[in-house]
């Protein structure tokens, strides 16, 4: 907590900056969406020129840019959590902090490098797609807290500020502690980020990097012990205080720890502007920039409908209102949204022609380390009485390329990346007749080439790439295909990708004896089909089809396994909302089935979320927004993975099926000014619903449970 209160501190040393920005960077990549950083009340600062809340621009690594958003939505509800963003295809575990099973996957957008492994953990972890660039034209600051369970909260804070026109600084720091109901489950994260990014005056030189720190703690508990499952699900009075309730053991913990450095930079070797004259300060369709198949709730106007409600009664239209829509539903944090696609529309003022020289720079270190002060029969024999597990990992990324964009053939880019990587332990492990490596090291060498092409309402992208030479084998198709219209747009896409399986499913060394093993495993060959049409005036429905061979999974010993069979899962998901007046009924709903290879892959077959709420101005004058409502999940019973906390990875099991309970949250949502406050009653139908809701087996869901937060946004 030190270094939020640095943070903040610190930030309030601009409170008395004078930004200097009157203009937004022309970027060929820049999309514009919903945002009301404008205050419903005039605040004094003095700029030189004039600011508008397009102006206020969060850039992601593809350059996709969106605007820093300050309005109230069902969307900020579901993304009002430790690691914001929407959880529909997850289920939490009790505690704020802890890790999430999964109920929907997605086999797109893959890399071609391995990635280190321990997935329960990667939730909290912040991606290269996950840290952002600013472009601000006085400083800003979002501030983000939300209690825990029992003792604790979550605090997520961000100051950006642009020290010249060319110059963006950024600094976040999120801090996570919860305690936990149950005993032995106290969470404590902290993730540190912080961007930069500059351009010359003339905008043929570009540099941006970015710092991240992370440290990922849980107390592990192995879940309730036998005994304990039946005082919880028989309801027993005695037990009422969950910290009464016997776990296997007290005295382990996991973290996920490290640090990740990245620098990118281009300079335009040759560039042929045509400008245009700027004829409105909003964005136009033929100015977005379309990047997820997935439409989101805020829209342009809903931030109009806010200014016009402080003047005189009006009718907000909803966040999820679907028949005032005329226009491409736009939001800043828009489902996968660098994951389907970087498609850019054409803007008016684009290149003629451009020719780019670049390179980026990534190096990360990973540490997972398990500890217990004395060995637990949960897990089998040992070596020692104590055990400290630790795995090491450092990767290095650089990448070279040459990018053209012309009129005529689009946007090419071609790149060649080098991929050096070690995964180690201490030293090699010899045991009875079988010896255990203790490391995995090498480099492998890619070219590949991105290309996109806009021809009228279509537009068109692929990406392919191809590991040359090296210790390890990869490779990846896509390509996607986007009819973009007034009301709709339809989206079709296809992806082959072959990769190596995670390096702990190759590798991996424990104190306990049964937990080591080295496994030469084949490439997994995944194979993704997918449609989408989004459209809020009528409906979004998403589908895909997907294909793997030597599927990598851990079976129900823990065991890392490869399938001889191959893996057919197909999903389809029916988004859709129905306004009346103030009422909204927000409806998600998701059908997925396993054809085959539902022996060693298992998901439920419905999966549905279902907010009904209610949205009002209210006051004179209007000063606050109101949203509060009822939010109902729930899934189908399926034999769920369980979670083992010693290589923190969900495996496959056979005796308990889960599912089929209610999850009701009551929810008070308000908004005034840029402030936005969340009052939740989580699992309020618990008492009366019967206790059999569980997160995973042996580890029961939260309880009734009343949270408070809010997001806050100041200095803009």
């Amino acid at each position: 907590m030190k270094n939020v209160l640095f943070i903040l501190f610190f930030g309030l040393l601009f409170t008395n900056i004078n930004a200097q920005i009157t203009t937004k960077p022309d970027r060929s990549s820049d999309i514009y969406q919903t945002d009301s950083t404008r205050s419903y009340r005039s605040v004094n600062v003095e700029i030189e020129g004039e600011t508008k809340y397009t102006d206020y621009k969060i850039i992601s690594i593809k350059n996709d840019t969106t605007l820093i958003d300050t309005t109230q939505s069902i969307k900020k509800e579901y993304k009002h959590n430790f690691v914001r963003k929407d959880n529909y295809d997850y289920l939490a575990f009790h505690n704020q902090g802890q890790t999430f099973n999964r109920l929907i996957y997605d086999f797109d957008d893959n890399s071609i490098f391995p990635s280190i492994g321990f997935n329960a953990k990667q939730r909290s972890y912040y991606t290269l797609n996950d840290v952002y660039y600013y472009h601000v034209p006085t400083p800003t600051t979002e501030l983000m807290y939300k209690s825990g369970l029992e003792q604790g909260q979550v605090v997520d804070a961000l100051l950006t500020a642009n020290t010249s026109r060319q110059f963006n600084i950024a600094i976040a720091y999120k801090g996570v502690r919860s305690l936990g109901k149950y005993r032995y489950a106290l969470s404590s994260q902290r993730n540190f980020r912080t961007s930069f990014n500059y351009n010359t005056k003339n905008k043929r030189y570009y540099i941006r990097g970015h710092i991240y720190n992370f440290h990922l703690s849980n107390q592990e508990n192995g879940g309730l012990t036998d005994e304990s499952i039946q005082y919880f699900e028989n309801n027993d009075s005695n037990y009422t205080d969950r910290a009464r309730l016997e776990t296997n053991f007290t005295d382990a913990t996991s973290v996920l720890e490290g640090k990740r450095y990245y620098l990118e930079q281009s300079v335009a070797v040759f560039s042929n502007r045509i400008p245009a004259k700027k004829k409105s300060t909003l964005p136009k369709v033929s100015d977005i920039k379309i990047d997820s198949i997935t439409q989101d709730s805020i829209r342009i106007a809903q931030i109009e409908a806010k200014k016009g409600a402080m003047k005189g009664a009006i009718k907000k239209p909803d966040s999820t209102a679907l028949a005032a829509i005329t226009k491409p539903v736009i939001d800043s944090v828009a489902v996968k949204t660098t994951n389907k696609d970087s498609v850019a529309i054409a803007k008016e003022e684009k290149p003629f022609l451009d020719f780019k020289l670049g390179n980026t720079l990534m190096y990360e270190t990973k540490h997972y380390r398990y500890t217990q002060d004395a060995a637990n029969t949960f897990f089998g024999d040992a070596f020692t009485s104590d055990i400290s597990d630790h795995t090491s990992f450092q990767q290095f990324d650089g990448q070279v390329y040459m990018q053209l964009n012309s009129a005529y053939i689009g946007s090419l880019k071609a790149k060649a990346n080098y991929f050096n990587y070690n995964y180690h332990y201490n030293g090699v492990l010899f045991y009875d007749d079988y010896t255990i490596g203790h490391r995995i090291k090498g480099n492998a060498f890619s070219l590949g080439a991105d290309w996109f092409k806009q021809f009228g309402h279509i537009h068109l992208n692929g990406e392919v790439s191809a590991i040359l030479f090296g210790n390890i084998t990869g490779s990846t198709i896509k390509g996607a295909v986007m009819l973009q219209e007034k009301d709709f747009n339809f989206k079709g896409f296809i992806e082959f990708t072959s990769k190596t399986p995670d390096f702990s499913k190759q590798l991996y060394q424990s104190n306990y004896v049964a937990y080591n093993w080295q496994n030469n495993f084949k490439n997994e060959d995944i194979t993704t089909i997918g449609a989408a049409f989004n459209s809020e005036k009528w409906v979004t429905l998403q589908g895909d089809y997907n294909i793997i061979d030597n599927y990598t999974y851990f079976n129900d010993s823990s065991k890392p396994e490869q399938s001889n069979e191959t893996l057919t899962y197909f999903k389809l998901k029916l988004i859709k909302a129905l306004t009346y007046r103030k009422f909204t009924l927000d409806n998600t709903v998701t059908y997925q089935e396993v054809t085959s290879g539902d022996s060693f892959f298992r998901v439920p077959n419905w999966v549905t979320r279902n907010s009904l709420y209610f949205s009002t101005f209210m006051f004179k004058g209007k000063p606050l927004y109101l949203q509060t409502g009822v939010t109902f999940k729930y899934f189908s019973k399926y034999k769920m993975n369980a979670f083992n906390p010693l290589i923190n990875e969900f495996t496959l099991q056979n005796t308990d099926e889960i599912g089929d309970f209610p999850m009701f949250d009551f929810f008070v949502n308000i908004q005034v000014s840029r402030l936005r406050a969340f009052f939740k009653v989580e699992n309020f139908t618990s008492s009366f619903t019967g206790r059999n809701y569980y997160s995973a087996p042996s580890y029961p869901y939260r309880d009734l449970t009343v949270r408070f937060g809010l997001t806050w946004n100041f200095f803009i």
